[in-house]
């Protein structure tokens, strides 16, 4: 039912309004409407995502939650406006790695390259670091090796040229370190005689005097056989 309204008439006195009693049935039926409102189906809703502000209900007053300024985080009043700023993010980030630190200053950005085979990838949030180099001896151009290379008694094939300082081991089975080429017995050599100068010759001894400045001298010792 209607909340009715008590007529006053229009002056006062004028005999147009409502009787005193009238009047008061009026105010009595008003307040027993009122009296069997249900009052509980006024309520807070929290809309949209996030923190809920809205706590409860309890009788007439609807409680909310209050915020309050963490760190960095500041609220500002204007009229029916509350602005929330952030004073700052991470103030100071500091990255220290095998040579030296570095300071990435407020808001800054930090990049993350790669070097020469070195390549870099965000995926999800996380960061992969990946050697994109050659991984084997075939796709390395000018190999090099930083200490001995021990074959494990296994075979080094198709080699082209081999160019050393020092060689230790056997040549097909012979070691050619003990300088035996140097010494070689070439046997007796047999003096072939066919004139009777050649046999002057191996008869006697041959001067070839002092070589006092460089010279060559030949000579004939006949066929080695």
């Amino acid at each position: 039912m209607a909340v009715q309204l008590i007529n006053i008439g229009n002056v006062a006195n004028d005999g147009t309004g409502d009787d005193l009693r009238e009047a008061m049935i009026k105010i009595n039926t008003n307040f027993e409407e009122l009296d069997l409102r249900d009052d509980e189906q006024t309520s807070g809703l929290n809309i949209g995502f996030g923190t809920e502000l809205f706590k409860q209900k309890i009788g007439y007053e609807l409680q909310f939650k209050t915020l309050s300024a963490g760190t960095d985080i500041t609220f500002t009043e204007v009229n029916d406006v509350i602005s929330i700023a952030a004073d700052g993010g991470i103030k100071t980030l500091d990255l220290t790695s095998d040579g030296n630190t570095y300071s990435v200053p407020d808001i800054g950005n930090l990049q993350i390259l790669g070097g020469e085979n070195i390549g870099t990838n965000i995926v999800d949030g996380k960061l992969y670091v990946s050697y994109t180099g050659p991984t084997e001896v075939v796709d390395d151009a000018t190999p090099t090796l930083g200490g001995n290379l021990d074959a494990d008694s296994n075979n080094i094939s198709n080699v082209a040229t081999l160019t050393a300082d020092n060689v230790v081991g056997l040549v097909h089975g012979i070691d050619i370190r003990n300088n035996s080429f140097l010494n070689l017995d070439l046997g007796e050599i047999v003096q072939n005689v066919t004139t009777s100068l050649d046999f002057l010759l191996s008869a006697n001894n041959v001067d070839y005097g002092s070589i006092i400045s460089p010279s060559t001298a030949n000579s004939d010792f006949g066929t080695l056989v």
